[in-house]
């Protein structure tokens, strides 16, 4: 087992042992250049890593059809289904300058993943940096002026849309990480319905 393959094993069980209200079903992705397994693995990574915190978790689903993605949730005893959409489209490529810049934004997502020492942000941490490593490995294969579309439907346990949400973001260089943002961006609105207690 690689060593990042390990960290997502490792969250993973820390996620489904712990109080998660969440239930998140595989993401349905597309991405030029990236196996669409591997896409929806790290779309659903950076969702849990910033839908994790005080008062918040996930519980990863296996289910692919949504009326077993229901039926799952109910037997984790899930408040929350989410459902996440993600398609990147491959655009024109960029030049060298484009190739450089790229890179060194993947690095610093990285390693600034890596900052945190302390024993209390430690799962916090690890969280963060198997995020950031599938991001960047999907940034990998961003060119200049793809285009990344996201789209969310947040559930009640008993199937009424609380909250559905669309965001793009066009990448100005080769290597950008564009769905961190998309996702950021996404989870903020869905904390806030999930926090008032879908309200």
């Amino acid at each position: 087992m690689s060593h990042l393959a390990f960290m997502i094993a490792l969250v993973s069980g820390l996620s489904a042992r712990s109080n998660a209200p969440i239930c998140l079903a595989p993401a349905s992705a597309q991405f030029a250049g990236t196996d669409a397994a591997q896409a929806s693995a790290a779309v659903n990574e950076v969702f849990k890593s910033y839908l994790t915190g005080p008062s918040l978790s996930v519980v990863p689903l296996t289910a692919r059809l949504q009326s077993q993605v229901r039926e799952e949730a109910r037997q984790a005893s899930c408040k929350f289904v989410l459902f996440v959409t993600a398609r990147q489209e491959r655009q024109k490529r960029g030049g060298t300058l484009g190739q450089i810049a790229g890179h060194a934004a993947q690095e610093a997502v990285v390693n600034a993943g890596f900052e945190a020492s302390t024993v209390r942000n430690r799962v916090t941490s690890v969280a963060a940096n198997v995020a950031a490593r599938a991001a960047m490995d999907l940034a990998a294969t961003t060119r200049m002026h793809d285009e990344m579309e996201l789209s969310y439907r947040l559930e009640s346990e008993t199937g009424a849309v609380l909250k559905e949400g669309k965001t793009k973001r066009r990448a100005k260089a080769d290597g950008e990480d564009l769905l961190t943002p998309v996702v950021e961006r996404s989870a903020e609105e869905i904390a806030t319905v999930v926090t008032t207690g879908g309200r």
